[in-house]
């Protein structure tokens, strides 16, 4: 099977797994914001957002120069994988005190503070689980963290639904996410076996060169994670639980569109890191086509959700969550643009230039925060999906420059033309019957998905060889 092969059907994997991951995992956030309302809905996602602080410390970027060093010598692969299990159990320890001990100084109610305690034992779990998919990602057999990932959602979801159905308390839903994790760990354990025997042979040499590697890309998480949950954060403090119920159902709404760049870019890394060391111009192609296909891909989810907002939340949630339609018209915004700069600074790390993503991440985050602080007291979360939106274009424009810096690489400008001509038609009929015709909302979609398919074909937007690709994964 040929390299194209290979990431075309880790990325039909990925897609269609991760595509039932995350619709299961949407339905799960419906019915539990309509459970437990505004208010408790915003104390639940104020406690995963807390927690996600704490999961930079478990990984500290290891997981992406695990993957790098792994494409790039084989070989290692049980050595490196046995220092990254010690290394990792070590930081999962620390970050559970931390996060218990942070949360028992901050002025939140003893519920909140107990889910917190509760949820923080989750940190050793993920640490495991991310050192076996470094393994699938490098291996090409990212199935397996597929199959762990939905067996432990399905299993979880069927016990949420259960305690709704007993109508049971947000402790033992919490519980019921500790379970969880637990379990895909377990399945990860007797997967990763297929691939290698972990050597647990300590060698400090190894430690310091993946810290040293790893450094700037842990600020960079560093920073990711500040400017993507401080806004949580600082809504929960400065305005309260149901301004942050009313953000996180429209930010939890867009984060499963973020699947189709984690697949594709996930895919290319290890084949671009490879391609680094042998052919420049292999690199570019690889890099140039997921690119292209991101940009075809994302931008009309964008542009057509920001149409239908007010009918999706409607739908979804009930007259109580309304506030959240302006939201999500903004934070859908932040999801091409995501897409965009993943494919952006994972390039930059596979020519072996993170650090100027760390200091890209760097000043979003002074930005972010600065942004936060003065528009949140008067605008609350209308204030933070704006700031979110700025954010990334920020990050859109540095990494830009430090790819065109670094890469000789054809204008990428060009490939945005075509797609945004077809959203443009897209856009019209989806615009006149949403706001002027009676109809279903699904048949707006399959209105709107039709005439950018036809547009597509028109402009002749795919190569031959792209085609044969797309076909690729279409049989898989």
């Amino acid at each position: 099977m040929s390299t194209i092969d290979k990431v075309a059907k880790n990325t039909g994997v990925l897609l269609v797994g991760n595509l039932l991951f995350r619709l299961i995992s949407l339905v799960v956030v419906i019915y539990l914001a309509k459970y437990l309302g505004v208010d408790d809905f915003g104390k639940y996602n104020f406690v995963f957002a807390y927690i996600a602080f704490f999961g930079i410390v478990i990984d500290f970027g290891l997981s992406e120069i695990l993957v790098r060093e792994m494409s790039r010598d084989t070989e290692s692969m049980a050595k490196m994988l046995g220092n990254a299990y010690i290394i990792k159990i070590i930081l999962s320890v620390f970050s559970i005190l931390l996060s218990i001990s942070l949360i028992s100084l901050m002025d939140y109610p003893v519920d909140t503070t107990t889910y917190v305690y509760l949820i923080s034992f989750t940190l050793l779990f993920i640490s495991f689980s991310d050192n076996c998919r470094s393994v699938y990602q490098t291996t090409l057999k990212m199935e397996y963290d597929i199959i762990a990932k939905l067996i432990s959602k399905i299993v979880s979801a069927s016990l949420i639904f259960f305690i709704i159905a007993m109508h049971g308390t947000l402790y033992q839903l919490m519980l019921v996410f500790l379970f969880s994790e637990v379990l895909k760990a377990l399945l990860n354990y007797f997967f990763v076996k297929r691939f290698v025997r972990v050597k647990f042979e300590i060698d400090l040499t190894l430690w310091k060169h993946l810290f040293k590697e790893a450094l700037p890309i842990a600020f960079s998480s560093v920073f990711l994670i500040i400017y993507h949950r401080i806004d949580v954060l600082m809504l929960s403090i400065m305005i309260g639980d149901n301004a942050v119920g009313l953000y996180s159902a429209a930010y939890k709404l867009c984060e499963p569109l973020g699947l189709v760049p984690y697949a594709i870019v996930i895919s290319l890394f290890p084949v671009m890191s490879r391609a680094f060391t042998s052919s420049k111009d292999t690199l570019i192609k690889y890099y140039e086509m997921g690119f292209k296909f991101l940009v075809i891909l994302m931008l009309p989810i964008t542009v057509g959700t920001a149409l239908i907002a007010d009918r999706i939340i409607l739908l979804i949630y009930d007259q109580s969550f309304a506030g959240s339609i302006v939201a999500l018209e903004i934070l859908i915004w932040s999801v091409f643009l995501v897409s965009v700069n993943l494919s952006l600074t994972s390039l930059l790390t596979s020519i072996n230039k993170q650090r100027l993503n760390t200091l890209s991440m760097g000043v979003c985050v002074v930005a972010n925060i600065l942004l936060n602080y003065l528009v949140i007291p008067k605008y609350s979360y209308y204030g933070a999906s704006i700031t979110t939106v700025v954010t990334e274009l920020i990050l859109l424009f540095m990494s830009l420059y430090f790819v065109s810096t670094n890469l000789v690489t054809p204008g990428i400008f060009r490939i945005f033309v075509k797609p945004m001509l077809a959203c443009l038609l897209m856009a019209m009929p989806v615009y006149y019957l949403n706001n002027f015709v009676s109809i279903n909302l699904f048949l707006i979609v399959i209105s709107g998905a039709l005439t950018y398919g036809v547009a597509l074909v028109v402009l002749r937007i795919f190569s031959s060889e792209e085609t044969k690709t797309i076909r690729r994964v279409l049989k898989i």
